[in-house]
């Protein structure tokens, strides 16, 4: 779509919600971020995708990675809250694919290096995590972590450091304390983590079509005027 007739569905669409809806809208994109991503590699348990998203999207990161190679995710609205209504959630379950690897060469081709936060491998601690480049994260599922092709595909990885007998974090509880240090980092730093004029355009639109009842009539009607 014509990025001019864009902006002008967005405005025609926005007649329809309220000035504190939009105001909202605006002042979430201005916060929203793709500069790191989260990639949830074949979580067993939905409510444990659905609980990292639910995170992510209160720390403004707008996209998240879902790898199904047997295991498939369902939004457990319940336990998201509705944050997948906002997040863009970018799915790898194709059959008789390693979906990792497909994943990972759609992140690389988008300029992302690629970590693996795991209690095991110790190249660093996440508080040493460097963000001069943007930087996808990947949590592995319950009990056996990352996958081993993540592990030797990946560009680095971390730890969280622990201090008591358990192993680990839940995979929800890892990606919550990650994502609250990270965007922190970010948000006081130089680097370019906010979204372009035109991203935050595309993603307007998507929310728009998502809150305004009857948007898809609307829409019609707007391209038949």
């Amino acid at each position: 779509m014509d990025i001019v007739i864009k902006r002008q569905l967005v405005e025609h669409l926005s007649q329809f919600i309220t000035p504190s809806r939009r105001e909202k809208i605006d002042s979430a994109l201005q916060q929203r971020t793709r500069y790191v991503v989260p990639v949830l590699e074949d979580i067993y348990q939905p409510h444990n995708v659905s609980a990292s998203i639910r995170s992510i999207e209160c720390f403004g990161v707008q996209d998240a990675y879902i790898i199904e190679q047997q295991n498939r995710y369902a939004v457990n609205t319940g336990v998201s809250k509705g944050a997948s209504n906002w997040v863009t959630l970018k799915r790898y379950g194709r059959e008789g694919r390693n979906n990792t690897e497909e994943c990972f060469s759609k992140l690389r081709a988008n300029g992302y290096r690629i970590v693996v936060a795991s209690p095991h491998i110790k190249d660093g601690l996440l508080s040493e995590l460097p963000l001069n480049q943007k930087t996808a994260i990947v949590f592995g599922a319950e009990e056996r972590g990352v996958s081993l092709y993540a592990q030797e595909n990946a560009d680095g990885a971390f730890t969280i450091p622990m201090y008591g007998f358990t192993e680990s974090f839940n995979v929800s509880v890892c990606v919550s304390l990650c994502f609250y240090d990270i965007v922190n980092r970010l948000r006081v730093s130089s680097l370019p983590w906010r979204l372009s004029e035109d991203e935050r355009l595309d993603i307007k639109l998507e929310w728009l079509r998502i809150i305004v009842r009857g948007a898809e009539f609307l829409e019609k009607e707007f391209f038949v005027e």
